[in-house]
């Protein structure tokens, strides 16, 4: 990937950030925040790359098979979601 070190810290914070982009209720606020966050370090900027590779990385999953994991309905959640999403 790169090689400046993400610490756990910003790791943490870049998921937060983009989990919080992704709501429909995102305020207008929260977006300057988060170029302020983004802009206070290059370790902040990499750990935002890295969630959105990790995002992209988990793609995959619609492919898989879940048939042992009927008693989990958060994966086939997760799966009927990314399958919407690519048919878009």
């Amino acid at each position: 990937m790169s090689d400046l070190p993400v610490t756990e810290e910003p790791a943490d914070r870049a998921i937060e950030w983009f989990v919080r982009l992704r709501a429909d209720d995102v305020s207008e606020g929260e977006r300057s925040q988060f170029f302020l966050w983004l802009q206070e370090s290059r370790k902040n900027q990499q750990a935002f790359v890295e969630a959105l590779q990790l995002w992209d990385d988990l793609s995959v999953v619609k492919d898989m098979n879940f048939e042992g994991l009927l008693p989990e309905p958060q994966i086939w959640e997760i799966k009927r979601r990314l399958e919407a999403s690519a048919a878009r």
